[in-house]
């Protein structure tokens, strides 16, 4: 069975690295023509992702048993689903994209100030409204030549005025290496606000696991 997407396993390696130190979790592990990163989690035991469709995902996907096991694909949901035995269920698409250039400037809405810090590799940005609440979140993690963009998230009152755009663009200015190759995963809304910012999808990205009984 051929595969139809997939990007280059060490960029996958470079994300799933930084991504691990973002979040605190171990680095990930070359297994099954993936990378296993051991999450322990309430909601995760261990995630294994692939770069591309190899025989190994078929095998470890037949060899799990038990929910909180997740896996990943660069590759669309139909791909995977054809390497899954029954019992596993297709989570929402996302998909895996990469940066091109500095987003334009766009300034805060009236009322809306926003906060950059910074420990060791991570970037943390936070925009908050006049009354104090957070409006909006994200971070982003310098790993030798390449950044990534983790957990942007705007909350739900403050949608639709530009605060994603506005807190990417802040991440993107206080980058301490610049030039170097910018990636993040989004879902469908996100796709359509970082395509407008220039970014550009590179593979689809999709995940299954078996349902909690």
């Amino acid at each position: 069975m051929a595969n139809i997407h997939g990007i280059d396993p060490q960029t996958l390696y470079a994300w799933l690295s930084a991504r691990s130190v973002a979040r605190g979790l171990p680095l990930p592990v070359p297994e099954h023509g993936g990378f296993r990163v051991d999450t322990n989690s309430d909601a995760e035991v261990a995630r294994w992702v692939f770069p591309a469709v190899v025989a190994g995902l078929g095998d470890l996907a037949r060899s799990i048993s038990k929910p909180r096991h997740v896996l990943k694909l660069c590759g669309t949901c139909d791909e995977l689903r054809a390497w899954l035995p029954i019992g596993w269920t297709i989570h929402a698409p996302r998909y895996f994209m990469q940066g091109a250039g500095k987003p334009p400037f766009r300034h805060l809405p009236c009322g809306y100030t926003i906060k950059i810090s910074r420990v060791d590799m991570v970037l943390e940005a936070r925009i908050f409204f006049e009354t104090g609440a957070l409006a909006a979140s994200g971070y982003a993690v310098e790993t030798g030549d390449i950044c990534i963009y983790d957990r942007i998230v705007t909350e739900p009152d403050h949608r639709r005025k530009g605060l994603g755009h506005a807190l990417m663009r802040a991440l993107h200015d206080a980058r301490r290496h610049v030039g170097g190759m910018e990636l993040l995963v989004a879902t469908q809304d996100g796709q359509a606000l970082y395509s407008t910012l220039g970014w550009e999808t590179i593979s689809p990205y999709s995940t299954a696991s078996i349902v909690e009984p």
